[in-house]
């Protein structure tokens, strides 16, 4: 059984190559927006994953950044599968098998946090497609936990909501499992784990539920530090 779960995880993943490749070209926007969504979607239901929303991004809410805490790198997928858009990732990230080669063609802006300086040039990016209209994720603990808890949110990227006069989305994930109604750390991916490692232990746990929790709209707030405080502590209500 579980060698049949590999199998559609490795099509399903060869269709998304043959989607970017050969059908993004001939998209518009709003076309790649729908194909992503459902890609991301197809790829929760191979894993096994149910998605329960709670909360909805108001409807006249336009261009604006999410905040969400981070457990594992199914969390992207979470939130394409719901609202695609730009996501802000390490620079490890590129390097992935499969996923990094996918980040790079969904236009991902990369943090170097080891080099000097790297946060406010990706913050200045951020702002400028902000103002341009898009939406944008950030992972503000600046690491993955085991989702047993929320780390404080580093606020260097913060700053390019208060530039660009946008609007920050505080939103929470929560991965669980259907049996106990409990947490799972199940998708953690933490530590020295490779992704391969987190794929199996994803599989070999399913079924698991993703319950995605939008918060309030925070607007207007012209301090970095009080505003990464704000959205931390919804998002810590939002999983409560």
């Amino acid at each position: 059984m579980l060698l049949i779960s590999y199998l559609r995880v490795i099509t399903h993943i060869f269709r998304g190559f043959f989607i970017v490749v050969f059908l993004y070209p001939k998209k518009d926007a709003i076309q790649r927006h729908l194909a992503l969504q459902n890609w991301s979607l197809g790829l929760l239901k191979v894993f096994n994953i149910e998605l329960q929303l709670h909360g909805e991004i108001p409807k006249d809410l336009q261009s604006h950044l999410v905040v969400s805490n981070h457990i594992s790198w199914l969390d992207i997928h979470v939130i394409n599968a719901l609202f695609p858009m730009r996501f802000v990732a390490k620079k490890e990230v590129a390097s992935w098998p499969v996923f990094g080669w996918f980040a790079k063609k969904l236009n991902t802006l990369f943090i170097d946090r080891q080099k000097s300086g790297h946060s406010r040039d990706v913050s200045d990016q951020m702002a400028l497609a902000l103002r341009e209209g898009d939406r944008i994720c950030i992972f503000p603990e600046g690491t993955s936990s085991d989702g047993l808890s929320v780390l404080k949110f580093k606020p260097n990227l913060f700053q390019s909501v208060i530039d660009a006069e946008s609007v920050c989305l505080p939103t929470a994930i929560s991965y669980i499992q259907p049996k106990t109604g409990e947490l799972s750390i199940a998708t953690a991916f933490i530590g020295d784990m490779g992704l391969l490692e987190s794929m199996s232990n994803t599989l070999k746990n399913a079924p698991i539920i993703v319950r995605v929790h939008i918060g309030e709209p925070i607007k207007d707030e012209l301090n970095r530090k009080v505003l990464s405080e704000m959205a931390w502590q919804q998002v810590m209500n939002l999983r409560n």
